[in-house]
Order: C-alpha cells, then structure tokens, then sequence
C-alpha cells in the first residue's frame, strides 16, 4: 500500500507538471499512466470503460493539436499577406510617375495618294513605305514606353487633304497603317496647310460623329479633333502632376505664309485654280478666326494651372528646313509662350526632325512622317535630321526626355527638357478644355464653312 501510495503520488505530481507545461498528461499505458478525472472535466471517467476513457481523451487531444495548427496557419498566412502588401506599397512608390506619348507630323501618305512625278526630289519617291516604317517603328515604340496617346502634328491626308468624313483615305492612310495594339489610344490632331486644301471641316466632323467608332470599331473612338482650336490636360500615371496641351491651328494663325503656300502647290499642279478661289474665299473668313483664336490662346495660356504647358501648332516657330520660321508664329505666338512660361512648342511642317531653344522655350520639329526634307542648322538649333522617323516624350515631375527615333528604330538623338513652371496642379484627365460661351458665338461663322 506504501508503495502504491507513493506511485500514485509520483503520477499526480508528474501529470501536475506535464499539465503546468502545456504537455498532454495521457502519456501512454505503456508508462503506467492511469486516467483520472482532473484530466478530463468533460468526460466522467467512472462512467467509461478503460479502454473508452483512453480513447476518448485522446480524440480530445487530437482536435486540440488541430485548432494549434489551424491557429498557426492563419497566423502563417496573415503574415503573408501583411509582406506581401508591404511588397505592393514599396513597388507603388517606387513605380515612376510620368506620362508617355509619341508625336509624328507630315504623315498622310498610304500606298497611292502621295505619287510624284520623276523630277521630284528623291526624298519625295518613296512616301508610302517611308510612312509604313515609321508606323512600325513608332508601334514598337509607343509600347515599349507605355504611350497613352498620338500627337498627330498636321498634313494628315496628302495631297489635298480628306474630301469627306467617310473619305477612303481613312482607312488606307489611317486605319491600315496605324492599326498596331499600341497605337490603339487617342490620337490628339491638328490640321496641316495639306488639310486645309480639302475638307478640314470633314476631319473635324470625322471626330464629332465617332466615326472611328462606327467605320473601324474602334471604341471608343481614337481621332480627337473636336474644333479647329482647343485644349486637353492630362495627368501623370500617379496623378501628382499634369500637363496641358494647347492645340492652335497654325495655317489660319499664319495666311500669308499659308497663301504663299497655297501658290507654290498649284505651281506644282497640286492645286488648280479653283481651289486657289475656294482659297481666297476662305480666307475672309480666317481673318476672323484668327482674332478669335489669338484671343482664346492667350486666356488659355494665362489661365492655365498645370504643371507643364505644351503648345502644338503644324507650323514651327524655328526651323532649320525647307520652309523655314514662320514670320508671323514669331510675331503673334512667340512672345506668348515666353510670358506664360510654355515649356515647349511641337510642330512639324518641315520634313526633319529637330530640337531647337530660344530664350528658354525647347522647339521640336517633328514634320518626317512620309518625306525627307532638307534642313540646315541656325542659331537656335541643337539637333536637326532628314530622316523619316518620330520623337518618342516622357514627361516626369521636373524632366521632359525626348528621344528622336528614325523609320528604322535607331534612336538619332535623346535630349531632356526642364520644367519651368511650378504652380497647383489642375484639370481632369482628358479633359476638353473650352470657352462654350465663345463657341456659341462664333460656331455659326466657323464651324460650317463649307
């Protein structure tokens, strides 16, 4: 009986301390265990068979040891998903906050519509594949850098501009040429002294109708022409900076300039001389137009509140091609974007490809979609070339990258632009900015000339 007393006293000493532990007290028969009623509150071991009061115990163990390791995978699994989001936090500041596009000006030429004659220069020959290959390049391009839209700089249709808004050179010209996934965003248009020559208004109503959208199912519709003038902001990736593009229509800005063009392409036989009537007609009405689009240019530039400012126009400023600087770009528009610090003027016109500076705003001429022009360095030139090609942008918080990119995708040269202007951010994504009040007004005289 001592001796029992005494294993039963170790037992319960033991079982004292396994329980003190967090250890199981039902160590095994094999050890001389004996089950007793501290071990189980729920279960009433003189109720039980021997063999039941082990078994049941250790069903009882068993499902604790489940709810341990169910318990230690949530915790396991919490603690995933807590790296992870910190993972995702780290990667979204440290993704880059910028805002990518292309540009291409003097691009209209399909298969047929831009044949010459023998005489032509030799730049002039090859047209339709040099607007193929640029096309192809400026896809690879637009996606390498995540483009998120078109800047199409004028001279959209040669010779003579559409005639219509179903006109077939939309889609021999447009639609087949541009037609890869990542030129599939909106492209920003202006009109070209070509467009002028046909059916600007067609270009315009082509936007309006969503035609795009009807003919070539591309919803929403990509072709953004909206007016002859207007104005679009659009925010950064991240949304901490936007900019806006201000869009003018430079042959009506500039009529003498654009008259002596007009008399040069029906020296060519581009024109006849009943377009160079329908000419002249037109421009009484331009002189309108121009007072009211110098009015609507300078309250945009003055009002705006974005963080860069970017004026597009078809005819340059500066230029070291064929056709020069444009005399009354530099009386009117120049002392504009140096008041209102314009960070940069893109144009096209002259078929190069070049950067320029003047008194601290960055030119570009980017007019090489379909020709080789000829160009000659002057005072404000940096970069200047007569190849086909683009000019890919990258707009960061303080730093505009500008790489010119050839029709073989060979990067010609690559400069940077710096912000200028530092004042609240503004507008809404895409945003059409208008004076509706003013259109109202004047729709009537200019928006239904033909």
């Amino acid at each position: 009986l001592v001796i029992m007393d005494e294993v039963e006293g170790a037992d319960k000493r033991l079982r004292s301390w396994l329980r003190r532990a967090g250890r199981p007290t039902n160590y095994g028969k094999k050890y001389g265990a004996v089950q007793s009623e501290e071990d189980d509150d729920d279960i009433a071991v003189g109720s039980l068979q021997p063999g039941e009061a082990s078994g049941k115990v250790g069903t009882v163990m068993k499902i604790a040891r489940r709810c341990r390791r169910a318990m230690c995978a949530t915790f396991a699994g919490c603690a995933v998903l807590a790296g992870i989001a910190l993972l995702v936090y780290a990667y979204i500041n440290s993704a880059p906050d910028d805002l990518s596009f292309v540009t291409i000006g003097d691009w209209g030429c399909g298969p047929e519509n831009c044949a010459v004659p023998k005489f032509a220069p030799e730049g002039y020959h090859h047209a339709g594949e040099n607007t193929r290959n640029v096309a192809e390049q400026m896809a690879a391009t637009a996606k390498a850098i995540g483009s998120k839209f078109v800047l199409a700089l004028g001279d959209n249709f040669y010779w003579r501009g559409v005639q219509s808004a179903t006109d077939p050179l939309w889609k021999s010209v447009w639609e087949d040429r541009f037609s890869q996934e990542s030129l599939q965003t909106p492209w920003y248009a202006i009109l070209g002294n070509h467009d002028h020559y046909g059916n600007p208004e067609a270009q315009i109503d082509f936007s309006r109708q969503g035609l795009d959208c009807k003919e070539f199912e591309h919803c929403p519709a990509r072709w953004t022409l909206p007016r002859y003038w207007y104005s679009v902001v659009q925010p950064s990736s991240l949304k901490n900076f936007d900019v806006q593009f201000v869009f003018i229509d430079t042959v009506i800005l500039s009529e003498g300039s654009s008259r002596a063009l007009a008399e040069e392409k029906q020296q060519l036989g581009v024109l006849s001389k009943e377009d160079m009537a329908r000419w002249d007609a037109w421009a009484k009405e331009m002189v309108l137009m121009e007072r009211l689009q110098m009015e609507w240019l300078e309250a945009t530039l003055n009002a705006s509140t974005a963080d860069w400012l970017i004026v597009v126009g078809h005819y340059p400023v500066f230029s070291g091609g064929e056709h020069g600087n444009t005399p009354e770009l530099q009386e009117k528009v120049r002392p504009l974007l140096e008041k209102y610090n314009v960070d940069a003027y893109l144009g096209g016109h002259d078929h190069t490809l070049q950067m320029l500076r003047n008194n601290g705003v960055h030119y570009f001429v980017s007019g090489s979609g379909s020709f080789n022009g000829q160009y000659a360095p002057i005072p404000e030139s940096l970069f200047g070339s007569i190849d086909c090609g683009f000019m890919a942008h990258r707009i960061m918080p303080d730093r505009m990258d500008v790489s010119i990119i050839d029709k073989h995708g060979k990067t010609l040269y690559r400069s940077f632009v710096k912000r200028k202007r530092n004042r609240a951010r503004g507008g809404v994504a895409g945003e059409l900015v208008q004076d509706e009040k003013e259109w109202k007004l004047t729709a009537d005289k200019i928006y239904k000339i033909f």
